[in-house]
């Protein structure tokens, strides 16, 4: 027990302690195991040497001696509560059914459950006659994992930096909404709270990310933020109301000129794929005879969509034009796209430092980086003047398509994370990222 708290409260005061870790942040806390071991009738441990205890309120209590197996354990549910075996017999049982009933890696080091492998201690949770598993964990050690699941450790360290506040800032966010409180846990392991499979993806450049911004969080108001963030923005962000209802004052549409790589999409629909569409949706307009994108966001964003029929129409707003189409073919991969064949404006160049816009032509651009040479722009965004009009097409006999062209993927509010590899690589640090992506905020 004194070893496993002695190292916890070692990495905290390494990491993330001294004027920058919130007064409220716990020092360990509880990860819910759900994508892979949740509900299970057993739970294989793969090490070949655990102790078991129990949760002491804020520390692992070592009740068994040293367990060792060549072939590991399993941990079941045996007369009602928590037990361990080797193959078919049992070697310990967690007879106190009020504490939490933890295991841990005899010296310190992780434990294996199946193909991942965790830090800290792993706690079976009893649920009827099966079990879930929990990783009791140091808050910094949690980010270790998070960090490489959420943004790939080849981007550039400052947007590594601005990703490990922001996933520090969402954690603490979701801890005080204590949505899975009544499971026994503070978060998921799934996308709901943050993507987390232990230590596995673990990577030098990820940690490093973590421990050089030792518990810097993101504020506003003095509270902390709802960080939320995607992957690809293709040139804009979008206010959180035009998402989830919520106007949040920090989070608001800004411009992305210089996001490196953005994704980019289409996806093409034919008359019959809509009427599926449609009727998964119990919309009965009669035969889909068209598509037009009746309103947009300050930067194009498709704020509603409208289907037409034979008997009527239907409108799509936010992001359930989004998963209006996960019937067929799945998931729009943004709500920044345009209809193909539409008439269109003459199209002009711009710019933009996310302050002012400046139109020229292509031939005449340039960019200055952060250490003053001129280059000439490999990157430029073209409007071609949808985000300003109604857009409208029909479709035209039975086997004609309608294709949507598209950048961007996710929901486009908060940070953009290729967004912000691309201001890293034209000099800009994590706080300036922050501070674009994130409105009027502190970081602390």
């Amino acid at each position: 027990m004194k070893k496993i708290v002695f190292l916890c409260f070692l990495l905290l005061g390494m990491l993330a302690l001294p004027a920058t870790l919130s007064a409220g942040t716990p020092t360990t806390i509880r990860i819910g195991l759900t994508g892979n071991f949740a509900n299970r009738e057993s739970i294989h441990i793969a090490n070949n040497s655990i102790i078991a205890g129990y949760d002491n309120g804020s520390s692992f209590q070592a009740v068994s001696q040293e367990l060792h197996s060549e072939n590991g354990f399993t941990a079941r549910i045996s007369g009602g509560i928590v037990a361990l075996y080797i193959g078919n017999i049992q070697v310990f049982s967690f007879t106190d059914a009020t504490r939490g009933a933890q295991v841990r890696e005899s010296s310190g080091g992780q434990l294996r459950l199946g193909a991942y492998s965790y830090r800290g201690v792993i706690e079976f949770r009893p649920v009827g006659n099966r079990i879930t598993a929990i990783n009791v964990i140091c808050p910094e050690e949690y980010l270790f994992g998070v960090l490489p699941m959420e943004m790939s450790y080849h981007f550039h360290m400052e947007a590594l930096k601005a990703q490990a506040i922001a996933s520090r800032t969402f954690m603490m966010y979701r801890i005080g909404a204590a949505e899975h409180a009544h499971q026994g846990f503070h978060l998921c392991d799934g996308t709901h709270c943050q993507s987390y499979r232990g230590a596995y993806r673990e990577h030098v450049n990820t940690t490093q990310a973590v421990s050089e911004t030792r518990g810097l969080m993101i504020y506003y108001d003095n509270a902390v933020i709802l960080a939320v963030y995607f992957a690809s923005s293709g040139g804009s962000t979008d206010n959180s109301e035009n998402v989830w209802v919520q106007n949040r004052p920090y989070l608001r549409a800004v411009q992305d000129p210089i996001e490196h790589d953005p994704v980019t999409w289409n996806r093409t629909f034919t008359r019959a794929q809509l009427d599926t569409a449609l009727q998964n949706a119990n919309v009965n307009i009669g035969s889909a005879t068209g598509l037009s994108i009746t309103q947009t966001g300050i930067f194009g964003r498709v704020q509603e969509l409208t289907i037409e029929g034979t008997a009527g129409e239907h409108r799509l707003r936010a992001e359930a034009i989004r998963t209006f189409f996960t019937p067929i073919g799945g998931v729009l991969m943004s709500r920044n796209f345009y209809i193909e064949g539409v008439r269109q404006q003459a199209p002009a160049v711009s710019i933009t430092d996310g302050q002012r816009v400046v139109i020229s032509s292509l031939d005449t651009l340039h960019w200055r980086n952060h250490l003053g040479n001129m280059l000439s722009a490999e990157i430029v965004y073209v409007s071609d003047g949808i985000n300003l009009r109604r857009i409208e097409t029909s479709l035209a006999g039975s086997d004609s398509g309608l294709t949507l062209n598209g950048r961007g993927w996710g929901h486009g509010v908060g940070m953009s994370q290729r967004g912000a590899h691309g201001m890293a690589r034209a000099g800009y640090t994590y706080r300036q990222i922050l501070h674009h992506f994130y409105t009027n905020v502190e970081i602390r």
